[in-house]
């Protein structure tokens, strides 16, 4: 079975951070400064451009996960929690910042594992959050939530 199946079962946990629980559970500070974490909490059928170590779904995980009534449970989790984190935090309103390339992530795996109408709604979240502040967000970022 695909660690990332295991993941979403509670059956692994991270290897360095543990279950998913744990994971959302975390810090502000943790979510901002660690890295390697996120490309677990919302999988891709996608290489990582910054965690080559990163585990990719397969067709049969993705087919395992839409399968699984846990995967719409942990992705609002972690949307929320995501959600949460952002709104006590400005860094990322404002020019390029890494949680730009997470927010693209976040959008792709909803619609990969959820629906789309969850990524547009993700998505448009983003926009009602920025406001204003979203001319001050570099133009390659806003074309990746426009296509993702």
């Amino acid at each position: 079975m695909h660690e990332l199946v295991s993941f979403f079962r509670d059956e692994i946990g991270h290897p360095r951070y543990g279950s998913y629980e744990v994971i959302i559970s975390s810090s502000d500070e943790f979510w901002e400064k660690t890295h390697d974490f996120i490309q677990w909490i919302f999988p891709l059928n996608e290489s990582s451009r910054f965690n080559q170590k990163a585990p990719i779904l397969d067709q049969s995980s993705i087919r395992q996960l839409l399968a699984s009534g846990k995967t719409k449970e942990k992705l609002s989790l972690g949307t929320d929690r995501y959600k949460s984190f952002l709104k006590a935090n400005d860094n990322w309103r404002r020019g390029y910042d890494h949680n730009h390339m997470r927010i693209s992530r976040v959008i792709k795996c909803l619609r990969l594992l959820l629906d789309d109408q969850s990524a547009n709604e993700f998505k448009y979240w983003v926009a009602s959050e920025l406001g204003n502040d979203i001319d001050q967000i570099h133009s390659e970022s806003k074309r990746h939530w426009r296509l993702s």
